[in-house]
This record gives structure tokens, C-alpha cells and sequence, in this order.
């Protein structure tokens, strides 16, 4: 399993005033903690930037990619900034998160990763942009999603999915965590592809108020589960290291060969 650290989120406070600021040191040294802390890749989360998108765009990959070398995950809807963030991108293939079956951003975001032969993250949402709340749907979207996809040029190669972690907060919220877990052991044979899969561990929680240590215990125990499962990439906090620490032990232990404790 890999980590997409999701930091850089522009709904943080701190985030949001570096941002308006333009204090491109803040991105360098928050891109640094983050590939130090163990990151594979660097969710850019933009936000709709209705403001000179390609201009805010090129302002932050610019300063994410002074502080390190790690791909960029791009994270907006709007077509234009993602454009500019890809056509900047210069480490490693870049990920466009992401696309659905929504109409106003299908075409777009598969055109895109088409011409910038990027990645893309495909969100097994319904075509009006509602979470699934089994996992016979999401597999039903997932094979319209994917062979969609495929119809509009790009690679199946270059398509992660990401069945939608649900809130436990949510009426349903745990029986729909479990249907993510079943959606992940069958898309492979769904497919008939060996997809990869990327899941947004923070939602797990988010919602109602919840104790201290409830969080990361809830989410470390989810992450094992997701591992189990098959799971490509956990998109979290790179910062909160239990989760962390627990996906790299379910990596050790399923992975064949020798066991080292070099994983820590």
C-alpha cells in the first residue's frame, strides 16, 4: 500500500491564509514534512479555484515541487487549473482527482488524462453524484465507469478507483464501510483487470465530534481492513502516524519473502 498524503488541503486554515499570502515558503516546507514523513505522493487539494486557476495551479505544484520529488495528486474540478497543474507536474506521473459519471466533468477530466497520459482517480458515485450504499452498485458503476473511460482513450493501466469511503457518522456508515471492503476483494474480477484502488481514509471520520483517541484507532483498524482487501493507496494524514505505522505492518505481513523490521 502506498500513502497520498493529504495535507495540503486548501479548507485548512493554515493552508487557506499561506494561499492568500502567496508564501510559497509555507507549501515548500509543508512538501518537505510531508515526503520526510513517509509519503508516496502529494494530494493537491485546490478546491474549485474560480479565481486565475491556472495561475493559482502552477503557484502551488511550483512550490510542492521545490520542497521534494514525489508525484503530484491534483485535486480540483476545475478543468482549466487541472490543466495547468499537469502540464506543470514534472515528477513522476502525475494523478487527476478525479473524474465520475457526472456528465459535466466526465469528458473533461478523461480528456485530460488522455493528453497528459496522467493517471486518474475514478469516484464509483452515481451519475447525479451520490455515494452508492451497496456494493452491487458501485460495482455496476465501476464497470460503466471503467469502460467509459477506456471508450474516451485512456489506458485501463492508468485508472485507480475509489469506491468512496463513507462517514461512520452516516445512518448507514458502517454498512457501507463493509461494502466498500467487498466492492475492493471483487473489482478485479468485476473488471477483469487488475485495477488499482485508492480510498479517502479521512472520511471514515469526519462528521459528529468524536473523543481524543477514537480517530486514529478507528482508522487504523479500518486501514488494516483495507489492506486486507487489496487496497492500492490510502489517501490520509500523513502526520497521524497509527494508521501509518498499522498499514506498513499488513504490508509486511502479507507480503511474501523475508521479514524485515527496515518497514518502520
Amino acid at each position: 500500500m502506498l500513502f497520498i498524503a493529504d495535507n495540503l488541503q486548501i479548507t485548512r486554515p493554515s493552508v487557506a491564509r499561506a494561499f492568500a499570502a502567496e508564501d510559497a515558503s509555507f507549501f515548500i516546507e509543508l512538501a518537505r514534512s510531508m515526503a520526510k514523513a513517509g509519503a508516496d505522493a502529494i494530494d493537491i487539494n485546490t478546491g474549485p479555484l474560480p479565481k486565475n486557476p491556472r495561475k493559482a495551479m502552477t503557484f502551488f505544484v511550483d512550490a510542492v515541487q521545490e520542497g521534494c520529488s514525489l508525484p503530484l495528486c491534483l485535486d480540483t474540478v476545475n478543468p482549466l487549473a487541472m490543466e495547468a497543474g499537469l502540464a506543470r507536474a514534472c515528477h513522476g506521473r502525475p494523478i487527476i482527482n478525479g473524474v465520475s459519471l457526472e456528465p459535466s466533468r466526465f469528458k473533461a477530466m478523461a480528456g485530460l488524462a488522455r493528453r497528459f497520459d496522467a493517471d486518474i482517480i475514478a469516484y464509483l458515485l452515481t451519475p447525479e453524484g451520490r455515494v452508492p450504499s451497496d456494493s452491487d452498485t458501485r460495482l455496476a458503476i465501476a464497470a460503466n465507469l471503467f469502460a467509459g473511460l477506456c471508450d474516451e482513450g485512456v489506458l485501463p493501466g492508468r485508472i485507480i478507483v475509489d469506491p468512496i469511503c463513507p462517514p461512520l457518522a452516516w445512518d448507514e456508515g458502517p454498512a457501507q464501510a463493509r461494502a466498500v471492503l467487498e466492492t475492493l476483494r471483487l473489482l478485479p474480477e468485476v473488471l477483469n483487470f487488475p485495477v488499482r484502488t485508492v480510498a479517502g481514509l479521512s472520511n471514515l471520520t469526519s462528521g459528529l465530534p468524536a473523543p481524543a483517541n477514537a480517530r486514529p484507532a478507528l482508522q487504523s483498524a479500518y486501514l488494516a481492513l483495507l489492506c486486507q482487501a487489496g487496497l492500492s493507496y490510502a489517501l490520509l494524514d500523513i502526520f497521524c502516524k497509527e494508521p501509518v505505522n498499522v498499514a506498513r505492518a499488513c504490508a509486511a505481513l502479507l507480503k511474501p519473502g523475508v521479514f524485515s523490521w527496515e518497514i518502520f
